[in-house]
């Protein structure tokens, strides 16, 4: 190899050379980080989306559960309920609660008899929401004896023998029941529903836009008693 040829391969790059192979270099990173950045994104969105939905599902699932083991829908809590709200809990789309009456059973499932009347003892179940996250109180009727339900509390006045309101969903935007009477036509009172319509509605902040999931379903009130 000659002088100059060994000179020229010992000089290494030239600056000019160094700032392309830089800047390429750099380009090609910043491609590659806003891929990989966006492929995450995606995914965390899909799960998201993926366990929204699950959660919607089953909650709609087991509400249309208890509307159809249920006696339909009340308009006020006949059980008292030393923890609800001023004046009673109310059956409202506005202040967001609904009061299902459902038969008391024992362990072995059998419907507890209320001997002045021949029917079931009624339970009532309260669903309310706070802030986006729905919750469930469940007023056990106090002549039942050995039913299964307990009469539940607010989380801060729990007790083994008041155990904590049950949380059903998180990031529950809203629910709204919809009543028809034995014609099928929309009625705003409770005590004339045989069928129920759920609109319920979840959304989730997340990369990117926030993430809205709807589902409907209706379901006929099967039991009067």
């Amino acid at each position: 190899m000659s002088a100059n040829k060994l000179r020229r391969a010992q000089d290494g790059f030239t600056l000019v050379e160094v700032t392309v192979a830089v800047t390429v270099m750099a380009l090609v990173a910043v491609v590659f980080l806003g891929v990989v950045t966006n492929y995450l994104v995606i995914i965390a969105r899909n799960n998201e989306l993926s366990e929204m939905t699950l959660t919607s599902q089953n909650l709609l699932r087991t509400t249309v559960e208890n509307l159809r083991f249920g006696d339909g829908v009340r308009q006020t809590n006949t059980i008292s309920d030393p923890n609800a709200p001023s004046g009673g809990w109310n059956t409202s789309n506005t202040s967001f609660v609904i009061i299902l009456a459902v038969p008391a059973v024992d362990t072995s499932h059998n419907y507890i008899i209320d001997p002045t009347t021949g029917s079931p003892y009624m339970n009532e179940l309260v669903y309310y929401k706070t802030g986006l996250t729905l919750m469930k109180r469940s007023l056990a009727n106090p002549g039942a004896t050995g039913a299964t339900i307990q009469t539940s509390c607010p989380l801060a006045l729990a007790t083994p023998s008041c155990p904590a309101d049950v949380q059903l969903a998180t990031y529950v935007s809203s629910m709204v029941f919809k009543l028809y009477d034995q014609d099928a036509v929309l009625t705003t009172t409770p005590s004339l529903a045989r069928s129920v319509n759920i609109t319920l509605t979840m959304q989730r902040n997340a990369p990117g836009n926030p993430i809205n999931v709807t589902n409907s379903i209706r379901v006929t009130l099967r039991n009067r008693f």
